[in-house]
């Protein structure tokens, strides 16, 4: 596979690698490794987070965002009244 670099990226990673004493390819299949493996890991993260709401909803431990929001809507009533007229500017009210 080839991969076309921007050639200011091409520059930071022949300069790196040259720092580390490593060749280019080499050094960028390690870092798009390093990049790739941290994506799985957090991708793998993720879905663990989400069955893990999803259960802790099923058991009663948590509740879905839509339930929250009418339970604290009512209980929580909006304080401005739909119908009132918006507050003047403190320019306009001189």
């Amino acid at each position: 596979m080839a991969i076309t670099l921007k050639p200011e990226t091409e520059e930071k990673l022949r300069q790196t690698a040259q720092w580390e004493g490593q060749d280019a390819d080499t050094l960028a299949d390690a870092l798009l490794a390093e990049v790739l493996a941290q994506r799985q890991r957090e991708y793998t993260e993720d879905i663990a987070a989400v069955q893990e709401a999803w259960v802790a909803v099923r058991e009663g431990r948590e509740r879905p965002y839509q339930e929250f929001l009418a339970d604290h809507r009512r209980r929580f009533p909006d304080p401005v009244p739909k119908n009132t007229e918006p507050i003047p500017e403190a320019a306009n009210a001189q």
